[in-house]
């Protein structure tokens, strides 16, 4: 029972953000969401600026605050290519102030390597991730089948617009709908409680939730009764949460609207999201003895070759290091020794900035 709650909130949340509202009249977002999840291979290539502003004076910590100083305006920059569920590939860079450290992963359903900063020896780790079963499989099901009636249910957020668009992905004119939504931090408790109070007094939708969890769990049992009560019971702990935010000054600081997520997506004619561009803001509470005052994301992506052909791209090397070789290597020495110790921002960053690691080679 808990894990459907979760589910339910954590896919309200997501279609929230995604979807914007339960109306839109040019797109059906069902069927966009549901497109979403019927793709199996494709690229795509994105960037995540992260940026902290903070008081220096307030951060006694000095290892804290070069923490900050080294890792604060980062940019996270790959090309992906998923060539399955199950394979896939990551080459980019961690664009940090000292410079660039250059990355690249693979991952299939036996290992997951990685190589960082232009390693002489990859990181090759057992995977261990059962996701691509039938679990996987099982979630999609459900979620495929539940989609209408969480769309139909999610409330309106005050900023919400469809306009038909242009525009280019990697060189190519695309036609289709631009989709501008921004939820601020003053409206989230309303709608998610919206959201599940909308969803409990919905027969269709209670029938279908349970239908879908016992098909995909037989050992579930759920009945409509049981899981209406629990929706009950859910709805009026959330007013009660609600309320609360409603009358406490700290938390009022963290739901107001200057916190935001907004999205602008591109939604081609066939319904797959080709492009996105989604910023969070969270300013910290005045209160915050922490120093760091706000938190600023922005991420930027562009999707192409949607299930079409494509190749992810293995890491090769001659030798590799392990999981027990990584656990054995309590002074890093292993690692240090992949990297070059001239050239390399990350051992940089390592031995004379952070000091987890020492070369006593030095």
């Amino acid at each position: 029972m808990r894990k459907i709650k979760r589910v339910l909130a954590g896919a309200g949340v997501t279609f929230m953000l995604l979807t914007g509202c339960s109306s839109g009249g040019a797109i059906d977002f069902a069927q966009y969401a549901n497109k979403q999840m019927e793709i199996k291979s494709m690229e795509s290539q994105g960037t995540t600026a992260i940026n902290l502003k903070y008081d220096s004076s307030k951060i006694k910590d000095k290892e804290e605050l070069k923490f900050l100083q080294l890792f604060n305006d980062v940019k996270i920059s790959a090309h992906i290519i998923s060539e399955n569920k199950d394979m896939m590939s990551a080459d980019g860079k961690i664009i940090l102030r000292k410079g660039d450290i250059p990355f690249k992963l693979f991952i299939n359903q036996k290992e997951m390597i990685i190589q960082l900063d232009n390693a002489s020896k990859p990181i090759r780790l057992a995977n261990q991730d059962d996701s691509s079963s039938s679990n996987q499989e099982n979630y999609l099901t459900m979620m495929k089948e539940l989609t209408p009636y969480i769309i139909k249910n999610l409330p309106n957020p005050s900023r919400f617009e469809i306009t038909s668009k242009q525009d280019k992905v990697q060189g190519e004119n695309i036609d289709g709908k631009n989709v501008h939504v921004q939820i601020n931090g003053d409206e989230i408790p309303s709608l998610i409680l919206n959201l599940m109070d909308g969803i409990s007094k919905d027969k269709e939708a209670i029938e279908a939730i349970v239908r879908t969890v016992n098909n995909v769990d037989a050992t579930a049992k759920m009945t409509t009764e049981t899981f209406k009560n629990e929706l009950d019971t859910m709805v009026r702990t959330l007013k009660e949460q609600v309320s609360t935010i409603q009358q406490d000054k700290t938390l009022q600081q963290v739901f107001n609207k200057n916190n935001y997520v907004k999205a602008d997506i591109l939604i081609d004619n066939q319904l797959y999201e080709r492009k996105s561009d989604v910023t969070l803001h969270f300013a910290f509470p005045t209160s915050n003895d922490s120093g760091i005052q706000s938190l600023h994301i922005q991420s930027t992506t562009e999707k192409w070759n949607m299930n079409q052909p494509v190749k992810a791209q293995p890491i090769s090397a001659t030798h590799y290091l392990d999981e027990k070789q990584l656990s054995d290597d309590t002074t890093g020495k292993l690692f240090l020794e992949t990297l070059d110790k001239q050239h390399s921002v990350l051992y940089d960053i390592l031995v004379n900035d952070m000091k987890v690691y020492t070369d006593k080679t030095k």
